[in-house]
């Protein structure tokens, strides 16, 4: 067998070592965030917030909107697997404590986005059989169970000039807990709000004129953006949907609405519109529809597509 010198034996080990050194591995940045969001809306601007800096999720299905939400034991492993919960607030993720007492997770971060924000009532109600006459209100979805609200009315995100606010405070909690992406955090922040004051813009500019503006709907959800821009919010309409009103019932509801005059009844996306249907053929009036957003598939780009879909439903019903 042939023997190597030992000078060439210590080259061909060192060689390459020598002639490549091994550059240095790069300090890494923390692991993104992990981010959930409770629904729609909140996803939306949570999603928008992070950019690429966080993994930004929705607890709610898509089809499934937080009236209607059944805890999972799904739902229980995805969310103990975050960092952050991000919350709209107010009292409408109802099963937030059963939600995280199922969790029992000691470091998740809970960041209601309603903190700050002025609550309000609801408007008044014309409530159908089945609903009790009181300030409690009760409505049932087309997909199973009713459900109520007591206080104040949880619908805030609907304004979108709360929605900035609430944008604001989901910077916050991003910048907070991964203070390395702050400045990514604050500059997608920066550029979302500039287009939901836009979007402000165009509601005021757009509505700002119009005569009669008088809002009756069939969910009590509209309160803070009837304020916001100034419409006369006469009230709303609901009744569980598997109870039709008597003919009595429905003539003094009729009766009702002829007090406000109103041209337009604004039936609700994800709600039969059987009953409006029925009260717009009696009196003459029409039946146009409005998105509470709470209900969809996750898109970032869901809320400011979605308001603007609710503008042009508001201008054309109220056009002269």
């Amino acid at each position: 067998m042939k023997s190597w010198p030992a000078f060439l034996l210590a080259a061909a080990l060192l060689g390459p070592a020598c002639s490549r050194p091994t550059a240095p591995t790069p300090a890494s940045g923390p692991a993104p965030l992990r981010v959930m969001a409770s629904f729609l809306p909140i996803y939306a601007h949570t999603a928008r917030v992070a950019g690429d800096g966080a993994q930004v999720s929705m607890l709610l299905s898509a089809d499934s909107g937080p009236h209607d939400y059944q805890l999972s034991p799904d739902d229980v492993k995805r969310l103990a697997q975050a960092d952050l919960f991000i919350i709209n607030g107010a009292g409408i993720e109802e099963w937030l404590g059963e939600l995280i007492q199922a969790v029992g997770s000691q470091s998740l971060q809970i960041i209601d986005t309603s903190k700050g924000t002025e609550l309000r009532q609801g408007g008044p109600a014309l409530p159908l059989p089945g609903a009790p006459e009181s300030h409690d209100h009760h409505h049932g979805h087309d997909h199973d169970h009713a459900h109520c609200h007591a206080g104040e009315n949880p619908h805030i995100w609907l304004d979108p000039v709360i929605a900035i606010h609430q944008v604001q405070a989901i910077e916050a909690a991003l910048s907070a807990a991964d203070p390395s992406r702050a400045e990514a955090f604050r500059a997608n922040a920066a550029a979302y709000i500039a287009e939901l004051r836009t979007l402000d813009h165009e509601f005021r500019t757009a509505l700002g004129s119009l005569p009669n503006k008088n809002l009756l709907t069939f969910h009590d959800a509209f309160p803070y953006l009837a304020r916001r821009y100034q419409l006369n919010y006469v009230g709303f309409v609901e009744a569980f949907p598997e109870k039709d009103p008597s003919p009595r019932h429905l003539k003094s509801l009729i009766d009702a609405i002829r007090k406000h005059h109103i041209r337009v009844l604004f039936a609700e996306a994800g709600y039969s519109p059987k009953l409006f249907t029925a009260i717009a053929e009696q009196i003459g009036a029409r039946v146009a529809e409005l998105d509470t957003l709470e209900v969809g598939s996750p898109d970032p780009h869901a809320y400011l597509v979605r308001m603007r879909a609710n503008l042009a439903a508001l201008q054309q019903a109220w056009q002269p």
